[in-house]
């Protein structure tokens, strides 16, 4: 069977990129290895900015709630950075919902879709792409896209791949929960809890509340830390000091509980983890191929967040493929603007964040103790950390904030 497109991995990466593909009359093939819906490693925080760019979004098929304020604890739970808006500042999901909303969105759009059949191998040929399928099937298309995660085969198999020793980790489970215990904890404006550096790890634990879940996860940076996932699990890294994430995050769950931030008899169930690639690919073209969402290793470095850059990624590959196939030029040099694109769009913001990692991982308890204490220097942060605020417009005016509440604080004009 034959296909102008064939686009590896429906997630919001691959969905997006065939809903947008699809509208501009493109033959497109949408595979997954899992049947949908099916549920996915996230913590269901949604960006504003998802939504300011992908209206389609807001409908209620998608959004499970929206949150009007945080609060983001220091380490020692000494300091904390309070954020109270009239309006959003960001939005709930539910990852089985929404991602099968999006694939829905895309087979409205004319995407055919196969689920339960995984990508075997990848063939890239002179004059086509063949996708060989677990039951031995095969798929003939000018163009392939990878979403297929930060394992992702077409990243091997066409040679992008990189080793991939260092990657972020996450676990998290998902409860049901009442309204009213909602309200109790959490109030009409269902605030989100970060505490940042949890246990010094590099990293945060989360706490987001939803329409009927609460979603209470941790998040740890790779690069900084050596991880055991479970007591048997699988170690990582060089460092002497061996972290196990479940032991971290069954330390959360007990804080949290200490702090009567969550109720006392949520009983922890089976916990879900999941990787997460640390930061973009050096090349995420090559001949025939484009890779998008994790597999082109977009994510926000310091909250982990990937659902924007992963939508923005696929609606960007659409739009290159699109002129690829209209000119019949689907070689490695023309699908380079794919690349030159995305980093004009976000690539400028996950530098930054990238370059800022290390200082906001060290300077956390110092920023937080003077975030408690300047709501607009909390307010941009915050607004920058969920992606409410532009990170290439505001920076400045963070850094700018920063050192006018550092330098009163330094002159003891807050009082002790």
């Amino acid at each position: 069977m034959k296909y102008d497109v064939v686009v590896v991995g429906a997630g919001p990466a691959g969905s997006t990129a065939a809903k947008f593909l699809a509208e501009k009359g493109v033959k497109v093939l949408l595979i997954d290895k899992s049947k949908f819906p099916r549920d996915k490693p996230c913590g269901g925080g949604l960006p504003l900015r998802v939504l300011n760019r992908f209206q389609y979004v807001k409908n209620e098929n998608f959004i499970e709630s929206y949150s009007y304020g945080g609060l983001m604890y220091s380490a020692s739970l000494k300091y904390k950075a309070k954020v109270q808006k009239s309006e959003p500042v960001g939005a709930m999901i539910l990852r089985r919902k929404f991602d099968f909303a999006l694939v829905k969105l895309a087979i409205d759009r004319g995407v055919v879709f196969s689920e339960g059949k995984a990508a075997k191998d990848i063939k890239i040929l002179k004059d086509k792409v063949k996708i060989v399928l677990d039951d031995g099937s095969s798929i003939d298309s000018q163009v392939v896209i990878g979403a297929d995660g930060v394992w992702s085969l077409v990243a091997k198999k066409s040679g992008l791949h990189q080793r991939r020793n260092m990657v972020d980790m996450c676990v998290f489970q998902e409860y049901k929960v009442d309204k009213e215990t909602l309200d109790r904890f959490f109030g009409e404006a269902r605030f989100c809890y970060i505490h940042a550096r949890f246990q010094g790890i590099a990293g945060y634990g989360w706490v987001f509340p939803k329409k009927e879940h609460l979603n209470i996860g941790v998040f740890i940076k790779k690069e900084y830390s050596n991880i055991g996932i479970g007591e048997n699990g699988p170690e990582m890294g060089k460092s002497k000091m061996k972290t196990n994430l479940l032991e971290i995050y069954k330390n959360y769950i007990k804080t949290l509980k200490k702090n009567r931030m969550i109720p006392e008899d949520l009983e922890m169930r089976r916990y879900e983890g999941g990787a997460l690639p640390v930061a973009p690919l050096e090349k995420t073209y090559t001949d025939r191929v484009l890779l998008c969402g994790d597999a082109g290793g977009f994510i926000n470095p310091i909250s982990g967040d990937g659902i924007y850059y992963a939508m923005s990624s696929g609606e960007i590959a659409a739009g290159v493929i699109t002129e690829a196939l209209e000119t019949g030029n689907t070689g490695e040099k023309f699908l380079s603007k794919y690349q030159v694109n995305w980093k004009k769009d976000f690539g400028k913001d996950i530098e930054i964040l990238l370059r800022s990692t290390k200082n906001f991982r060290e300077q956390t308890e110092k920023f937080l103790k003077l975030a408690s204490r300047d709501k607009k220097l909390a307010d941009i942060t915050l607004g920058m950390l969920h992606g409410r605020l532009s990170i290439r417009e505001y920076r400045w005016k963070l850094i700018g904030r920063y050192l006018y509440v550092y330098f009163k604080d330094l002159f003891g004009l807050y009082g002790s």
